[in-house]
């Protein structure tokens, strides 16, 4: 890599690397806060209660609110700090409601077989990967500071597509396998699209992730 390519890189991360401003960050740390919450201190503690479980969910819980009462109580001081509340709770957050939804399928459905853990934790984990990836090289080919001047470029648009394919191809693919659970299985509807809710929900928080790397890239630079 030449110099010019080095500095066009480095300027394309420097763009990248910035805070969320004051006015937005106490109202998107409660408002991202609320479903977590919500759905996993219910799906802890519900018939059946089994404590692993509950550790699983609960423990993911504990440290994303810890991370966000940081945030409210010093929004101003915590700007950066903010940007490390995200991408834990894209971490912790997606990983808890995936474990929700395996909680439900063997706990509350009786599942036997394994195989919905490993397809689930193997999914997730690909998934994981796969955006990742595609956000480092957005990142390093200026699309995060291009998007904003209007002036993208054609490998921004091609990878921008290609994550919502994986994302979409991600959805499909849990909206498959809960009919697919329904049919072979004999399981309560209801139960099954609460499952489905939960990996859905995963793969949003799972775009949080995002503000870890931003972090890190911050408190390098200083």
């Amino acid at each position: 890599m030449n110099g010019s390519d080095a500095r066009q890189k480095q300027s394309f991360i420097d763009d990248f690397t910035h805070v969320y401003p004051l006015r937005i960050i106490r109202s998107q740390t409660v408002s991202l806060l609320i479903l977590p919450n919500l759905l996993l201190l219910v799906l802890a503690f519900a018939d059946p209660f089994i404590p692993m479980w509950a550790w699983l969910l609960l423990i993911p819980l504990a440290i994303v609110d810890l991370l966000g009462l940081i945030v409210l109580i010093s929004p101003g001081r915590m700007q950066v700090f903010h940007l490390l509340f995200l991408g834990m709770l894209g971490i912790l957050g997606s990983a808890a409601f995936t474990a929700a939804a395996n909680k439900l399928a063997y706990a509350t459905l009786g599942m036997s077989s394994p195989w919905f853990g490993i397809l689930s934790g193997s999914g997730y984990v690909i998934v994981f990967v796969l955006l990742y990836s595609i956000h480092i090289r957005l990142l390093h080919s200026g699309h995060y500071s291009r998007e904003e001047s209007g002036n993208e470029t054609r490998e921004g648009r091609k990878l921008r597509k290609s994550q919502g394919v994986i994302l979409a191809c991600s959805g499909a693919g849990v909206l498959i396998g809960s009919l697919l659970i329904k049919t072979f299985g004999d399981y309560s509807i209801k139960m099954i699209l609460i499952i489905a809710l939960l990996f859905l929900i995963a793969l949003a928080y799972m775009m949080l992730v995002g503000n870890l790397h931003k972090y890190l890239l911050f408190i390098r630079r200083r």
